[in-house]
């Protein structure tokens, strides 16, 4: 295991660990609602191992947590964000890296734009 990974696992880990609580959900309550064991709630909370994406999703479900939010703090992505990085891999590198430098106003408001432009689509 990298260093920077487990600092990572453990940024990741309190913040569940702090959002169950603030839900008051028990630590054998809330497995069962994702559907894992309490062990491996525990392991995740500290930061001993690295939870699998669809586990991530279950946890971000059962905090009522923004998916995507909880993945890109995991460094994971979801099926339909790679399946577009995949699919339009030169217009999303470049995306990414212009939007590097923003604030976070910036970036919410391109966001807000991008989803009026895509409503517009469907």
């Amino acid at each position: 295991m990298k260093k920077k990974e487990n600092k990572k696992w453990v940024k990741l880990g309190l913040l569940i660990s702090q959002e169950r609580k603030n839900k008051d959900l028990k630590l054998r309550e809330f497995a069962a609602q994702v559907g894992v064991s309490h062990v491996a709630i525990s392991h995740i909370e500290k930061g001993r191992v690295e939870a699998k994406k669809d586990t991530l999703i279950k946890i971000a479900n059962a905090l009522n947590y923004d998916k995507d939010t909880l993945l890109a703090k995991a460094s994971k992505l979801d099926d339909v964000v790679e399946d577009m990085l995949s699919e339009k891999s030169e217009t999303a590198a470049v995306l990414f890296r212009s939007a590097a430098g923003l604030t976070d106003d910036q970036l919410k408001k391109i966001t807000k734009q991008i989803k009026k432009m895509s409503d517009g689509n469907n």
